[in-house]
């Protein structure tokens, strides 16, 4: 493990390294809470063994709200006349385990080590939460947000452009003939061009849009604050750099196009923008395939 060691007395840094380095592991040596928040926030090690006397002025405080130096468990080096009070207090700011001068080696390595499984096995969790996380809001193959979580962006995003009167834009982006290409060449080759859209879109949209496939061959599109004139405009870039895409396949070059359809929001609840969208896609492909089509008015707004 990498350990450093905050306190001001040389000669307890010089005995804490000592013991830990004997046992294996790494340390480091610092005098001020100063220095050892920066070496934290630059280093991330495992565990800090820290001197109660330099947590004043809210030294806990700054590591555990730190990107980085959160992840390091704090053992605080106690007086002997550490009370009940003061133990829970410093265990909520983010102290993992206490060692109350003075301390034996044995004990010394005892917490440290068990401070430091500890903070393993808490990253462990954040990694699995992770990994379920994904697997639950996740498209596996093109790693975008999948059916279920793009659809409940877009009933968020309504909400949001309802409450605060804001622009909302959607488009159902459809690969044109993408059953042919499986058919053809195989199912390998339709990942591999679902990929590539993929990679096409999300080079065009803007950081705050939201891209997710609804299944199959389609893709959904939310465009957040982008009127109608907004959309017209990106959503077509959209249609013309997928054009511009070929997929190499086995010797094999596949042109690859879409066919989107576009509504902007006009106060009608998700499902209702979502139909209007799907209704312009249609029209684009019955009216020749690589093209984009706008939904028209909606019955609401033409009353």
């Amino acid at each position: 493990m990498r350990v450093v060691i905050a306190h001001p007395s040389g000669e307890t840094r010089a005995r804490v390294a000592r013991v830990l380095e004997a046992v294996g592991h790494q340390s480091t040596e610092v005098a001020t809470s100063e220095a050892a928040i920066d070496h934290c926030r630059a280093h991330a090690p495992d565990v800090a063994v820290v001197d109660v006397g330099l947590t004043a002025r809210g030294m806990l405080a700054a590591l555990k709200s730190d990107v980085n130096a959160y992840r390091t468990a704090v053992v605080l080096l106690e007086r002997p006349d550490l009370d009940f009070e003061g133990a829970v207090a410093a265990l909520r700011e983010g102290v993992q385990d206490f060692l109350v001068e003075p301390f034996a080696d044995g004990e010394l390595v005892a917490r440290v080590e068990a401070a430091g499984r500890t903070k393993g096995l808490q990253e462990e969790l954040v990694v699995q939460a992770r990994r379920l996380e994904s697997l639950v809001f996740e498209d596996p193959l093109t790693g975008l947000s999948n059916r279920r979580f793009i659809l409940t962006q877009l009933g968020g995003l309504v909400s949001g452009a309802r409450r605060h009167s804001r622009a909302l834009s959607v488009a159902v982006v459809d690969i044109d003939h993408f059953k042919d290409v499986n058919d053809r060449f195989g199912h390998a080759a339709g990942d591999e061009v679902l990929a590539a859209v993929t990679a096409a879109l999300r080079g065009r949209l803007r950081a705050e849009d939201q891209l997710g496939r609804l299944g199959g061959e389609e893709f959904l599109a939310l465009l957040p604050d982008a009127d109608a004139d907004a959309a017209a405009v990106a959503i077509e870039k959209l249609r013309a750099e997928v054009a511009h895409t070929t997929v190499l396949y086995e010797g094999h070059e596949l042109q690859v196009t879409v066919s989107i359809g576009w509504a902007a929001w006009e106060g009608e609840p998700a499902d209702e923008l979502l139909r209007r969208a799907d209704d312009a896609l249609y029209d684009a492909k019955r009216g020749g395939r690589d093209r984009v089509s706008g939904a028209p008015a909606s019955l609401h707004r033409r009353r």
